[in-house]
């Protein structure tokens, strides 16, 4: 039987994702017309030259400390990581929203959702020490559901809030990103007390951070040697080709449902961008809760990844083709699904080829490097997407939209190229009434950081 997942444990991943993803993304449904009401830019044809760069400063705020919440966490455990980050989503909520000037709102989002947030290095290490090597993939399988969703219910929530203040255009729709950092909050302190119980079954905080600093050290002298070894490089420049994807259509699809007709675009008000994403998310919770852990299990993490690389490559394509709402939704929805599907493919595969001492560190590097990509996918799509319809008219309307399903078969081939040891080893039955079965509801993390790493034999390689 398998081990029971803490099911507290993984609700308090699936609130924290959420609320990243809601102050990330929310954003992406008025970035653009945030820009023309404030008098940021002319008119929302222009909004692209400057609506990346908005969205783009909280990436360029991550891109920077990635690497150091990990040796962090690896150092000090994820509680230092969670408290910091928890307290910048709250702050940078409340303040957001407030923001008239571009420079102030900048470095808002650079400083709260970028520079002191950390959810994002820690994530795939932290989802293994919730249930383990073993059920990693379910436990980022759902808070990706939830992340996913949020991703794209987010930005229609904001849309829909938008300007209920006119003074303060986005101010509802920051403050709602500060309410559900506050709720985060406390279902971190309830972890917390529950934890602070159980402690004396558990070794002393001061044997646990003595142990936590010698593993760093010894992490420390292998980094280079870890960092070369087959396939972290390539796991690694995956994740930054889809970075640069993921938050390239978010950012430019809103753009082109907004633009005029004429253009290409749909000409959509922000409402009707906000419906669409609303759908494209409900498909996404019911796609990463029940079909993509369905997929993983049967077929392995690199054949699910090689089909939803297909799909990405496919429809990101077709997506500028569609000339009505319902066709672009689901052209829309396909597509985001299929992108954020290989994203939570090398989440595992990054926890995966690298042991466990060394998770964090390496997912730190991985997730800065990925933040590179996010960083500048949103300034270059959508400056190139704003110059295209402004060159070339109807002609150059799905340039962008190219360069997404290009780096889809990217994906694809260099997936192909990856070992057997990014699956995970599924291991032998769990007793029934083991040890295994136990919950471990009394900690924050529900299971050990030092799950050992499973490594699959060449023999298991699926696809």
């Amino acid at each position: 039987m398998a081990t029971k997942l803490p099911r507290t444990q993984v609700a308090f991943a699936c609130l924290i994702d959420a609320t990243h993803f809601y102050t990330v993304c929310s954003l992406f449904s008025y970035a653009g017309i945030l820009c023309a009401d404030l008098g940021w830019v002319p008119d929302r044809n222009e909004a692209g030259y400057l609506a990346g760069w908005l969205q783009s400063s909280n990436v360029f705020g991550r891109m920077l400390s990635s690497s150091i919440w990990g040796y962090v966490a690896a150092r000090h455990g994820f509680d230092v990581v969670l408290v910091v980050t928890l307290t910048s989503l709250l702050v940078g909520g409340l303040l957001f929203g407030f923001c008239k000037s571009l420079v102030l709102a900048m470095l808002v989002r650079f400083m709260f959702f970028g520079l002191t947030h950390g959810w994002v290095a820690i994530m795939g290490p932290y989802c293994a020490s919730v249930a383990g090597d073993k059920r990693q993939q379910d436990v980022i399988g759902i808070v990706i559901a939830v992340g996913t969703g949020m991703q794209l219910v987010g930005p229609a929530v904001s849309g829909w809030t938008y300007g209920l203040v006119p003074s303060f255009p986005a101010l509802v729709p920051s403050l709602l990103g500060a309410l559900l950092a506050l709720v985060s909050i406390s279902l971190y302190s309830l972890l917390h007390c529950r934890a602070s119980t159980g402690k004396s079954s558990e070794p002393s905080e001061q044997t646990e951070r003595a142990s936590a600093r010698e593993e760093t050290t010894t992490s420390r002298r292998s980094m280079r040697r870890t960092l070369r070894r087959w396939p972290i490089p390539l796991v690694i420049f995956m994740r930054f080709c889809q970075g640069f994807a993921q938050f390239a259509i978010f950012e430019v699809a809103p753009l082109w449902m907004i633009s005029d007709r004429a253009v290409g675009g749909l000409q959509m008000s922000e409402k009707q961008v906000g419906v669409l994403l609303a759908r494209s998310g409900l498909w996404n919770i019911v796609y990463f809760s029940l079909v993509l852990p369905t997929l993983t299990t049967r077929l392995g993490g690199r054949c699910t990844s090689i089909i939803v690389s297909v799909f990405g490559t496919i429809f990101s394509a077709l997506l500028p083709f569609c000339a009505s709402e319902l066709t672009a939704n689901v052209a829309h929805l396909l597509a985001t699904s299929a992108l954020l599907s290989q994203a939570a493919m090398l989440l595992v595969f990054t926890n995966n080829a690298v042991g466990a001492a060394d998770r964090a560190i390496v997912s730190g590097l991985a997730v800065t490097i990925d933040t590179t990509g996010k960083a500048i996918a949103p300034i270059a799509t959508s400056t190139l997407f704003a110059w295209s319809i402004n060159a070339w008219g109807l002609a150059g309307h799905g340039l962008v939209f190219y360069i997404l399903a290009g780096l889809s078969l990217v994906n694809l081939l260099c997936t192909a190229l990856l070992p057997a040891s990014v699956e995970n080893d599924p291991g032998p039955p769990v007793p029934r009434g083991g040890a295994g079965t136990e919950s471990s509801e009394g900690t924050i993390y529900g299971a050990s950081e030092s799950n050992e790493s499973s490594d699959s034999a060449d023999s298991d390689a699926r696809c």
